[in-house]
């Protein structure tokens, strides 16, 4: 017998993400859908918000998990239910994986393995173990690069690739012409300091809140080893260097969005000139 379809979208808290999310709501092709969020501890306040005002306003019941961290040896991680009230802001559960695994980095990726894929792995076993699940992932068409050349069989879906084929342009002008909108630079989005972001964008956000930056040197000096001494191996910038190349002059991460406003502005405004001077 063939078993029933289920389709569990990985909401990160994006706009791209939460664009994905009502699209899949109301597609009528998407039947026995579950919207899910991973919380690390580590994203910003103005994220969490932007899933629940998301979560209301399209009605997308989205289930928030945290991973449960065992230390035993041998022994998986599993998760726990939270919600938006309850969810951790201090690290919590990142720190936690950081007692049993490695410092992520750019080579070894634990923290989404532990704290993203393990989890919801785990609560669609205890759940869902007679669907076929299929994870669909909010991935643009402008970001083709990073989709998975196995995708067929790990059974994983781009509807924003092979559907619709929306980019980041896209996206921002139709956030912009809703109700609300998540209140965020496009840098500063997921984990706040991931060191998956830029040095640049790494940089300038430090420089615009120096705050974030102490539970990252906090972690790497506490976690870290001889191996894997900081959480950046591609620049090979531990947190305090970054904290100091941070007050030096660089040129800093703009908001691309508001940087194309900002030309269209300017081009409006030149043009309304030279009309006037003829």
């Amino acid at each position: 017998m063939e078993k029933e379809k289920l389709y569990v979208v990985m909401t990160s808290g994006g706009r791209t993400s939460m664009f994905l999310a009502k699209y899949i709501k109301e597609n009528t092709k998407y039947k026995n859908v579950l919207f899910v969020f991973l919380n690390t501890g580590k994203e910003k306040e103005e994220t969490l918000a932007f899933i629940e005002k998301c979560d209301k306003e399209f009605n997308l019941n989205v289930i928030w998990l945290e991973a449960k961290i065992i230390h035993e040896k041998q022994i998986g991680t599993t998760y726990k239910i939270v919600n938006f009230k309850t969810a951790s802001r201090n690290g919590e559960p990142f720190e936690e994986m950081l007692k049993k695994y490695p410092l992520p980095n750019n080579m070894a990726s634990n923290c989404t393995r532990e704290l993203k894929l393990r989890p919801v792995e785990a609560f669609i076993r205890n759940n869902y173990k007679d669907f076929e699940v299929y994870r669909i992932i909010g991935i643009r068409a402008d970001e083709q690069h990073r989709k998975s050349n196995n995708a067929t069989n790990e059974k994983l879906l781009y509807p924003l690739c092979d559907e619709i084929k929306v980019d980041a342009k896209f996206i921002r002008n139709w956030w912009e012409n809703q109700t609300f909108d998540l209140e965020l630079k496009d840098y500063e989005g997921n984990c706040d300091l991931c060191f998956k972001k830029s040095l640049k964008k790494r940089l300038t956000i430090v420089k615009e809140n120096p705050k974030i930056a102490e539970w990252w040197e906090k972690m790497e000096n506490k976690y870290s080893s001889e191996t894997i001494p900081r959480f950046d191996l591609r620049t090979n910038k531990s947190i305090a260097e970054i904290k100091e190349l941070a007050k030096k002059p660089f040129t800093q991460a703009k908001d691309l969005h508001e940087l194309s406003k900002t030309q269209i502005e300017l081009f409006n405004f030149e043009t309304d000139c030279f009309c006037k001077a003829t």
